[in-house]
């Protein structure tokens, strides 16, 4: 009797499984065609061809090896402060200073860059890479400390931040670090011993991909294959429980929102040793955001991270061959971003509902 229970058991666990697997991968495509849909209704309403548009949104990142490898590029920030968010959020925080502790490894970055030029470039990089890091860390360390000890909200705190660092940054390079000859409120170019070396050559693609998703498969080691991941994720699904059994709840916000801004940081060091090789005005537009959709586009997991920042990569690169395809407005393509979002989180929240009238339906076949 134990055994055929055993057997029936394994069976429905499999049935369960397998049924998980395909909702996984089937409401998010669903909803990314929905999505696609209803922007097909904004694309008819300024008298424009649904299928053309689409045709240059996707198929335009293909066209040559330079726009395939933006893709990546775009990428990039993207996973970084998505893998930001992700990390707090599953701490039961909500980190929105991604763009903040971005522009705070980014000037870091930079500082660095342009002091230590005489060095080879695996120490001149490392350097910039771990200043971003600190940088970043202090700057998510700050509402970590307002958030567990005052009890402050650290989706006003973080996002006040973002300002802070904003602004810091455009009084920087308008007075004591603008370029040389001041004429653009901008810096110098950093080292060239700073740059970040390309992965593939006529391209902007460099390592700092290789670098985000290296991070991805660390932070998901240590949210899910460590004692201090297990302690992290505690407190995000139940405080009142975790504090019950002698987590420290303050100790472990701080330290979350520390690590999360760290991680934005290293976004900043990417952007700058990368792409720009100086700091610039706002040279941000609104990464830190994206990084945001991108993470709960992905479930806030680092893999789902990793997929959904390559599809608003997709989506950016493309923007700019449909616009000029077809002569779509770019910031419509912001728009259809913004509807695959609800459209996903739309269908992650009726995800439930589904799955328990299936589970209903398998009764009464049963």
């Amino acid at each position: 009797m134990n055994k055929i229970e055993d057997y029936l058991n394994k069976k429905i666990s499999s049935k369960v499984f397998n049924r998980n697997k395909i909702l996984t991968i089937f409401i998010p495509l669903v909803s990314v065609l929905l999505a696609l849909l209803m922007g097909s209704v904004l694309l008819l309403f300024i008298e424009v061809n649904p299928l053309e548009a689409y045709k240059y949104l996707i198929f335009g990142n293909f066209t040559n090896i330079y726009n395939i490898a933006e893709i990546f590029v775009k990428a990039t920030p993207i996973i970084l402060t998505g893998l930001s968010f992700t990390f707090a959020f599953r701490t039961g925080l909500f980190n929105i200073g991604g763009e903040g502790q971005m522009f705070a490894g980014a000037m870091a970055a930079v500082f660095v860059g342009l002091k230590t030029g005489h060095l080879s470039p695996f120490i001149t990089i490392s350097l910039c890479l771990l200043a971003a890091i600190i940088a970043g860390g202090i700057w998510g360390m700050v509402p970590g400390i307002l958030k567990g000890i005052f009890g402050s909200s650290e989706i006003i705190t973080t996002i006040m931040f973002n300002y802070v660092a904003l602004y810091f940054i455009s009084y920087l390079v308008d007075k004591p670090l603008r370029e040389s000859s001041g004429f653009y409120p901008q810096t110098d170019l950093i080292g060239e011993n700073a740059f970040l070396p390309y992965v593939v050559s006529d391209t902007r693609l460099h390592i700092g991909f290789i670098i985000a998703v290296i991070i991805s498969i660390m932070v998901y080691i240590i949210l899910w294959e460590t004692p201090f991941g297990y302690r992290l994720r505690a407190v995000g699904h139940n405080p009142d429980g975790a504090e019950y059994s002698g987590i420290n709840i303050r100790k472990n916000i701080i330290i979350s929102l520390v690590i999360s801004g760290a991680l934005a940081g290293v976004a900043g060091f990417t952007e700058i040793n990368g792409i720009h090789h100086r700091l610039l005005d706002n040279f941000s537009k609104n990464v830190g955001f994206d990084g945001i959709a991108a993470a709960l586009l992905g479930n806030a997991n680092p893999v789902g991270v990793i997929i959904s920042s390559i599809l608003l990569g997709m989506l950016q690169t493309g923007a700019n061959s449909m616009q000029r395809g077809v002569g779509v407005p770019a910031n419509i393509v912001s728009i259809i971003q913004a509807l695959i979002i609800i459209f996903v989180l739309g269908g992650n929240a009726i995800r439930p509902k589904i799955e328990l009238m299936l589970n209903r339906k398998e009764r009464v076949l049963d």
